[in-house]
């Protein structure tokens, strides 16, 4: 599939433990997703996620899946690993949504991409 970043417009106060505990969930959430909807016909699966605050206050996280398998019936792979990448992104920004409004970051702003 190659490479992806998702922008994620708000990030809040993160310390480098949260955002890699924030960034092994997301990883988990697009793996999941991939194993559950290619099952059998998935041979081989690789999930890279990286991510960064900016100084603006933005969070960017690289995403790059590669994901093999047999073809059994008409399945897009790419689609399967887009929406797996776009769930986790919307749960992302849910997290960082509710930690702001719990007061542990800044006001919220911004979306996915």
């Amino acid at each position: 599939m190659g490479k992806r970043v998702v922008e994620i417009g708000i990030a809040g106060k993160l310390t480098s433990d949260e955002l890699e505990e924030l960034l092994l969930e997301f990883e988990k959430i697009i793996r999941r997703d991939i194993e559950q909807k290619l099952r059998r016909r998935l041979d081989e699966l690789e999930v890279i996620v990286e991510g960064e605050i900016e100084e603006d206050g933005k969070l960017n996280v690289r995403v790059d899946v590669r994901a093999t398998g047999r073809v059994i019936a008409p399945l897009s792979y790419e689609e399967v690993l887009a929406e797996a990448i776009e769930k986790a992104a919307r749960w992302l920004e849910a997290e960082l949504r509710s930690r702001v409004a719990r007061g542990e970051g800044k006001e919220a702003t911004g979306g996915s991409r």
